[in-house]
């Protein structure tokens, strides 16, 4: 029989990050989402954890479709508002991913995650891709929560 621990265990680390990210992105005051801080924004840190997500629960890493909510690139300095993506888009597209990478670990077995696939070259195996992406996630996470203590505002909670 196959078992199903390690892709248990590997969902249950992303829920918990997923609902960090959430708490996060909801957390951030009002003017804040799209501040701007030594080429730093705040939305935008949120919209690449988000993309790296889709981005490594690909089979390949051709044919991401990056930056595809962005807006204009001349609103970017002066209208930041039309360019980042807004809480409500990002979201969705958070929830988006949530379920399909919930099925997608729902569906598989610990045997599955040691297939390799597109990414072989830089990561051997499902299972590696997945735990870089969960150090991914809790790299820019903990800037995001960083950010908020900085700005007063509400913490992210430990999950």
């Amino acid at each position: 029989m196959v078992g199903r621990t390690a892709c248990e265990a590997l969902l249950c680390q992303f829920r918990s990050s997923w609902d960090m990210l959430r708490q996060a992105i909801e957390k951030v005051p009002e003017g804040y989402w799209n501040r701007t801080y030594n080429e730093w924004t705040f939305s935008d840190t949120v919209y690449h954890v988000i993309a790296t997500q889709e981005f490594y629960f690909r089979d390949t890493p051709e044919g991401m479709a990056w930056g595809r909510l962005y807006g204009e690139p001349m609103y970017k300095v002066d209208d930041p508002v039309r360019y980042y993506p807004s809480k409500a888009a990002l979201l969705e597209y958070q929830g988006r991913l949530e379920a399909e990478i919930t099925e997608y670990l729902g569906a598989m077995d610990d045997d599955g995650l040691e297939m390799s696939d597109g990414f072989i070259e830089w990561l051997p195996n499902v299972h590696v891709k997945l735990l870089y992406l969960l150090r991914h996630n809790a790299h820019h996470i903990g800037e995001l929560a960083r950010t908020l203590r900085e700005w007063d505002a509400d913490r992210v909670r430990w999950v």
